[in-house]
């Protein structure tokens, strides 16, 4: 019997940022130095500051399947 070893897959990190005054959500790439809190860019919808309210990470879909079936 042979076993197949597992690849291992490292997720896709995200930054969601959030306006205080809009609402507006936006889900970029990490980038070093983020941190939950943090004030980040401008909105595109009003213009003013916006924070980072969430960073996390998703992997492929393709290697979750390829993953569960193993």
């Amino acid at each position: 019997m042979r076993f197949k070893k597992k690849k291992k897959v490292s997720p896709t990190v995200y930054t969601e940022e959030i306006c205080p005054s809009c609402g507006e959500k936006k889900k970029r790439n990490f980038d070093e130095g983020d941190y939950i809190y943090k004030i980040a860019s401008n909105c595109k919808k009003c213009s003013k500051p916006t924070m980072i309210s969430a960073i996390y990470g998703e992997y492929p879909i393709e290697k979750q399947k390829e993953s569960q079936e193993l």
